[in-house]
């Protein structure tokens, strides 16, 4: 059974309300919650962990940049963004460095829960993009004239795990078509990310095709409820 998705959210802040008040906030979603005092510390973590939504207290040195590195970044520059800010002065600037949402200080559950809430489709829109749905589906890959048909292992909004019987070239542009179940088809564009020597090889979706974005999204909703029962 797929696992339910499970939000991550980091905190950047040394003070104490301010962390009470995200954390009650945050575990009302059931979600992961993770405290980092200074943004050094925070770059340090978001190096090393995939997270959905990140929470910056504007008091603590080096905050606006932290936001602006973010964006720039890689694996964590669609997260959400919420700032905590004293005052609205800088409002405009914080949301041009890449901020998604204002908080102002001093915080409290119900507040955060609310943001929480009112981004939540932005959050699982990013989380379907790259959560991998373990899968056993057939699936057609061609490169140029050259076609194979390879068994697809894991899926995402964002991409797809293969295993083929002919070597796939890291980087080449593909095109794939494959039919989820309701008889869902879907075609369109990818390029091999990554490939292993047992025939695995990863591939990232490019574009889709038609309808296919739409139906993929189904797909994926679907069975987040399934593993949320």
């Amino acid at each position: 059974m797929t696992q339910p998705l499970e939000l991550e959210f980091v905190l950047v802040s040394s003070d104490y309300a301010t962390m009470q008040a995200v954390s009650k906030g945050v575990k009302k979603f059931g979600a992961k919650f993770v405290l980092v005092p200074t943004a050094h510390d925070a770059r340090e973590s978001l190096n090393r962990r995939k997270i959905d939504g990140l929470f910056v207290d504007m008091e603590v040195p080096g905050a606006l940049g932290l936001i602006e590195s973010t964006r720039k970044g890689g694996s964590n520059n669609k997260a959400v963004i919420f700032a905590c800010i004293g005052n609205a002065k800088e409002s405009t600037q914080i949301l041009s460095a890449g901020a998604n949402f204002l908080l102002r200080k001093p915080l409290n559950e119900e507040a955060v829960a609310l943001h929480i809430t009112i981004s939540k489709d932005l959050l699982l829109r990013e989380r379907r993009r790259y959560f991998r749905h373990a899968v056993n589906l057939p699936v057609s890959l061609k490169d140029g004239e050259a076609e194979q048909q390879a068994r697809m292992t894991d899926l995402s909004g964002g991409g797809m795990a293969v295993r083929t019987t002919k070597p796939l070239k890291r980087g080449a542009i593909l095109e794939f078509a494959f039919e989820l179940s309701m008889g869902l088809h879907i075609h369109g564009k990818g390029q091999v990310a990554w490939v292993s020597s047992d025939g695995q090889a990863g591939i990232l979706v490019q574009m889709v095709r038609g309808r296919g974005s739409e139906y993929l999204d189904s797909w994926l909703e679907a069975r987040e409820h399934l593993g949320s029962k």
